[in-house]
């Protein structure tokens, strides 16, 4: 049932192959049995600016894109990368409260701290999946990660939880990364899961954080030519 797990999530079509194959009764159960997660996403509504999918719709789209983006790793990264996005926002149902939002004007559904709720999931079911203890933490530390991009910005905009866009921030991400393993390789892993996840969000209040991200991977490349001219 793994072969087919990863056949599903590794494909060009995650969405549709995901449910055509949930409708076989053998592979739904096995499924269940591991990660019974999977029934409460398809259950979760996403009643906020910022999303357009069901908390399962949006992994599945997130998965399908970094499918496209990640096409130059070998096999075992893109499977790292795609059970990333699986396991990403697996934990939101667990972290939902409806509250109301003075930016919006209104009541939203919000998922406070659901980064840390999905890796506590991954980490219980990660070695169900066959992934080695390097790659359980690797994929752990990418899920606990996922969402900095809401927390950064690239001016200071008098929010106190938000941190500003600086190589010396970024170098402080890179320097926690490399306690698990190559740090630069985990932020530009980082950099993808940021894209995938934000491309299956709603467009309409994305422009900001693909600037971000695309000013993070600018310092990327320029964090990697000053390693290498210290070397």
């Amino acid at each position: 049932m793994i072969e087919l797990l990863d056949k599903i999530l590794l494909s060009d079509n995650v969405k549709d192959e995901f449910y055509k194959n949930y409708e076989n009764k053998e592979f739904k159960t096995w499924l269940l049995s591991i990660l019974p997660e999977i029934e409460d996403c398809a259950k979760q509504q996403q009643d906020n600016p910022w999303h357009i999918y069901n908390c399962l719709d949006h992994i599945l789209h997130s998965v399908e894109t970094i499918n496209k983006l990640d096409k130059d790793y070998d096999k075992e990264v893109r499977r790292e990368l795609a059970y990333t996005m699986f396991l990403h926002d697996i934990g939101k149902p667990k972290c939902y409260i409806r509250r109301y939002s003075k930016l919006y004007g209104r009541e939203v559904d919000s998922f406070f701290n659901h980064n840390l709720e999905s890796e506590k999931i991954a980490k219980r079911v990660l070695p169900q999946f066959n992934f080695n203890e390097k790659q359980q933490q690797v994929i752990n530390l990418l899920v606990e990660n996922h969402d900095i991009f809401m927390f950064i910005k690239q001016t200071d905009d008098g929010n106190k939880f938000h941190k500003v866009l600086t190589m010396k921030l970024f170098e402080s991400y890179v320097n926690e990364f490399n306690k698990v393993d190559d740090g630069t390789k985990i932020m530009e892993y980082l950099l993808k899961v940021g894209r995938a996840d934000s491309s299956a969000q709603n467009p309409k209040m994305t422009k900001n954080s693909f600037k971000l991200l695309d000013a993070m991977e600018e310092m990327l490349i320029k964090y990697c030519k000053q390693q290498l001219e210290n070397e």
